[in-house]
């Protein structure tokens, strides 16, 4: 979704990259077939997986999206942890200065 694969190019095997990242296979395997549900990477019997052309606004639908959910899981936590809108703003506004 960062744009640093190109459209065409062949992700790494599962077990290569389960090997690498020190994972299940099966977690690997799982990620991949997700990617394909998303529509992002497309499976080949035998070669693997490849990655997909992608629409710049669906992919900004998909960052747009889990975004939202973020947000939305930060907001039950602040409910839970009786947090006022004001501090949860100065929070955001803090974060996405240092993230600058």
């Amino acid at each position: 979704m960062a744009g640093k694969l190109k459209q065409g190019e062949y992700l790494p095997s599962i077990r290569g990259l389960a090997k690498e990242l020190r994972i299940s296979v099966i977690t690997t395997m799982k990620a991949y077939e997700e990617l394909e549900r998303q529509g992002l990477v497309t499976a080949v019997q035998g070669k693997g997986y490849y990655v997909n052309a992608q629409d710049s606004e669906m992919l900004r639908e998909q960052h747009l999206r889990k975004m939202e959910e973020h947000l939305s899981n930060a907001i039950s936590a602040a409910r839970i942890g009786g947090i006022s809108n004001q501090e949860l703003i100065q929070i955001l506004e803090m974060l996405l200065e240092a993230d600058n």
